[in-house]
């Protein structure tokens, strides 16, 4: 409580809502005091049980007015041992995943049963970052979902821009989703959290390097731009070599114009012109630690699948606290034209990717570390990529120090630091780690060395190209 009253600097949340007037519950009991009920604190049956009157929080308003950091610390401070938080998007994603997978083997999609794996997983707390539904499948899905959960002792807290009545707004059959809503109302106590205030703009002062505004129509100042990014590239990066790469997402290959040391380039064509989705996103959030895009230009009604995914792709390199260098035609704030068009849920997720934009300058995000498992499943799909033979060779010649054809142990030390490093932020790796990362390697062999055909193969198979190209 105290940090998050050092995050408002003692400003007073005042309602200022350009939304009509909502439904507001009201609750005699402390926010987050109801949640605990005795069903949440004991291990989840798998059978449905009497559900208590109030299982969860639905906390609403406009981007910057703390609804993600009062979740966040509740989710930190809960007295439970299992419990999962989630982006919305990533969380919608598993669930997808373990329908087709169900599918794939012969079995019924049954919403249920995944309902059930996921509580056995995960246990009874799920709280959900910046719940929104645009698409059918998940709107079908939610009710049921969501009703069996509830029915088995779950306790939910969620963050959203939009009271539950306007989820869904203008989407296809939406009164099928409708009793959704009313188990959400009826299951959760639904908080207004409004403000005039954005908490997450206070403290922008420091560095604009991370975010270039260049003249569109320039091309000497985007060109400058570009020069600067990639000097930015290689300073993250640590002047290691930069290159081309894919990452295979599902076995499907995925282009990044030039990766090195955790560090990505792409241009905003790239990311948000082409087809792209939500699980390109995420595992390009997943896989690098600092992403630098150029060329952001400025956005209007007329390019609105452009907008849409870079509303959902600044959405995934937050929530998994990737840091973002970029060149744009504009600041922030003036990068998207809606043309008065305030009815659109386009318009007010982007002031959400605007508030997080600026967030995302400030020395306090830079400082956080890199989440690439944010949230992510206990069964979640490795990243791998797919390195040529001259990337393999570089490889494997950076750490074949004396070029005798192994890599002995004090070598393998070598690159385990290395990635230690990178990852971690330290070089400290025990001999306990070198002797279990030879046995893994040498698939137990126990020769002592690591041969180029193992290491190949364990490079091909694990994705570590992703944290040195």
């Amino acid at each position: 409580k105290r940090q998050y009253q050092r995050r408002v600097h003692g400003g007073a949340a005042k309602a200022a809502s350009t939304e009509p007037a909502e439904p507001k519950q009201e609750s005699s009991r402390g926010w987050l005091s109801i949640l605990f009920s005795s069903s949440a604190k004991s291990s989840r049956p798998l059978q449905p049980t009497p559900p208590s009157p109030i299982q969860g929080l639905y906390l609403y308003g406009g981007p910057g007015c703390g609804k993600t950091f009062l979740m966040d610390l509740f989710f930190d401070c809960a007295p439970v041992s299992k419990k999962k938080r989630a982006h919305f998007h990533s969380f919608m994603l598993q669930v997808h995943d373990r329908l087709h997978n169900l599918r794939k083997n012969g079995q019924k999609a049954d919403v249920e049963h995944v309902a059930d794996a996921i509580l056995a997983e995960d246990g009874a707390l799920f709280c959900f970052d910046e719940v929104n539904v645009t698409d059918i499948g998940d709107a079908m899905i939610l009710r049921v979902l969501f009703q069996r959960m509830f029915d088995c002792g779950a306790v939910l807290v969620a963050t959203s821009n939009r009271h539950p009545t306007r989820l869904y707004l203008r989407g296809i059959q939406r009164e099928s989703f409708i009793p959704c809503i009313k188990l959400i109302q009826e299951r959760c106590t639904v908080h207004d959290m409004d403000s005039n205030v954005d908490f997450r703009l206070l403290g922008t002062d420091s560095v604009r390097r991370t975010y270039i505004v260049t003249n569109g129509e320039d091309a000497v100042s985007s060109e400058a731009a570009r020069e600067e990014l990639m000097r930015t590239l290689h300073f993250l990066s640590r002047d290691a070599h930069a290159a081309p790469m894919q990452l295979l997402i599902k076995a499907r290959p995925f282009d990044v114009s030039l990766a090195a040391g955790g560090a990505a380039f792409f241009t905003f064509g790239e990311l948000c012109r082409e087809a792209r989705s939500a699980a390109d996103y995420l595992a390009i959030s997943r896989a690098f630690h600092t992403v630098v895009i150029a060329d952001i230009p400025k956005m209007e009604m007329d390019r609105l699948a452009e907008v849409r995914r870079f509303i959902t792709l600044i959405d995934c390199l937050y929530d998994h606290r990737v840091k973002l260098v970029c060149s744009a035609a504009a600041e922030p704030s003036s990068l998207f034209n809606s043309d008065g068009s305030s009815f659109q849920d386009e318009v007010f997720a982007f002031d959400r990717a605007v508030s997080r934009l600026f967030e995302m300058q400030t020395e306090e995000y830079k400082q956080q570390s890199h989440r690439p498992h944010n949230g992510g499943s206990a069964h979640e799909e490795p990243l791998k990529s797919h390195l040529s033979e001259t990337t393999l060779r570089a490889l494997w010649e950076r750490y074949d120090t004396d070029g005798n054809g192994v890599i002995d142990s004090s070598e393998l030390r070598l690159l385990l630091e290395d990635l230690s490093e990178l990852k971690l932020g330290h070089r400290d790796v025990t001999e306990e780690t070198i002797e279990r990362a030879l046995r893994t390697l040498t698939r137990g062999r126990g020769k002592g060395i690591l041969e180029k055909d193992d290491f190949t193969r364990y490079v091909e198979e694990t994705g570590l190209s992703i944290w040195y190209l």
